[in-house]
């Protein structure tokens, strides 16, 4: 019995839904020449196999086989979202948005909401998941609920990244971390001017792991 690539069988998958992005399904011998594979008998194994686990479709069409993704892993809707800059997760930082990139988000994980992606920067936030190099997938809204991460500007011109919490005295920005000085939690963050919140933090997207010591 031969046992199934499970390496080049997602490479042709990747292969197809690459293709598909720009509205054209390739053909065996386009999954051929970019996959490597030995020959159009081992490509048409892969694609049975594809389709046998539901990954793809096939239908004939003016005599032509056309390979596609199901309708249900491909997104309807999408918006687009730009990457402005960093948020520090530590003490307030000068805010400066700089547009890195647009990126299309699928609706169907993200909303329809208005977004934006910051990178993360600093160890602050490291209890709620969040860590250096770490993008963050902010709706914009001025309104949050206690116990939600925010970025929040501080004086209109500052930024972090903190916990949106109620103390004793009215609200204020906690850090998720356990460094504490002279008892107090680092980076906590007592307002005592004008700030608001700029957005609540939906999705955090990891950085990969280097693997370097």
């Amino acid at each position: 019995m031969r046992v199934m690539d499970e390496e080049k069988l997602n490479k042709v998958l990747r292969c197809i839904r690459e293709h598909q992005e720009t509205g054209k399904a390739p053909n065996y011998r386009q999954i051929q020449k970019e996959c490597r594979i030995a020959s159009l008998s081992s490509v048409s194994l892969y694609v049975n196999e594809l389709k046998k686990r539901g990954l793809i479709e096939t239908e004939t069409q003016g005599g032509w086989k056309q390979i596609r993704t199901p309708s249900y892993f491909r997104a309807s809707e999408t918006h687009n979202t730009f990457v402005v800059g960093d948020v520090h997760c530590g003490p307030p930082t000068d805010a400066v948005e700089c547009i890195e990139a647009c990126v299309a988000l699928p609706n169907e994980i993200f909303g329809d909401a208005e977004h934006v992606i910051l990178h993360a920067k600093g160890p602050s936030m490291i209890n709620r998941g969040i860590f250096d190099g770490d993008l963050l997938i902010v709706r914009r809204t001025p309104y949050a609920e206690y116990g939600q991460t925010v970025i929040a500007m501080i004086d209109n011109c500052e930024a972090t990244c903190k916990v949106y919490e109620k103390g004793r005295s009215g609200p204020y920005l906690r850090a998720a971390n356990d460094v504490e000085v002279n008892g107090k939690r680092k980076y906590d963050v007592h307002p005592k001017g004008e700030w608001s919140i700029y957005g609540v933090v939906d999705y955090v997207i990891h950085a990969p792991v280097s693997d370097e010591f």
